[in-house]
């Protein structure tokens, strides 16, 4: 079994930040096909799953606005994805932090290392918000009139072990950013 793509979506919200990450592995000799097809197997694959991420996300340094948040890992869901030697595990993510009514600064300090697979991460603000910059490793393109960042990895880059992204949120009541 082997990672093959990585997709996330990180869509920012007022004092939250929710995000999914789906991991996509080609599974030749059907590994899986076993765990998904068992209720039992399925939940403790999923817990595990849970508990790896959670401690990988509690071994990152993550801050907003220069204070630091809890990334949680809300649920694991892993299924086949059309064929079956391709499976998924899709984790739902969530953090809370202050917003500030001007510019908000997520950081996230991790260790480097070198990409193992092509992977694609999406940041989306909500209407009247913007993605004003972000500092990753990847093609960067910005989409929806900035309130998309589409950045896109390939297998190989190395990470720095420091990503950052700056946006503006519209104010509570629904104004433009």
């Amino acid at each position: 079994m082997e990672p093959v793509y990585g997709q996330g979506f990180f869509h920012v919200g007022w004092g939250v930040i929710f995000y999914t990450i789906i991991f996509d592995y080609y599974d030749p000799y059907g590994e899986y096909l076993r765990v998904l097809r068992d209720n039992r197997l399925r939940r403790e694959e999923e817990d595990y799953i849970r508990s790896r991420m959670q401690g990988f996300l509690g071994s990152e340094r993550i801050l907003v606005n220069g204070r630091p948040v809890n990334a949680r890992v809300d649920s694991v869901r892993l299924e086949l994805r059309g064929l079956r030697e391709v499976h998924s595990a899709t984790i739902h993510v969530y953090m809370e932090y202050e917003p500030l009514q001007g510019t908000n600064v997520y950081e996230d300090y991790y260790e480097p290392d070198k990409a193992e697979y092509d992977y694609t991460v999406y940041w989306v603000a909500p209407p009247g918000g913007r993605i004003l910059h972000v500092e990753t490793p990847g093609r960067l393109e910005l989409t929806a009139g900035g309130r998309v960042a589409v950045i896109s990895v390939r297998r190989g880059t190395r990470l720095d072990g420091y990503e950052a992204v700056m946006f503006r949120l519209a104010d509570r009541l629904g104004g433009e950013a």
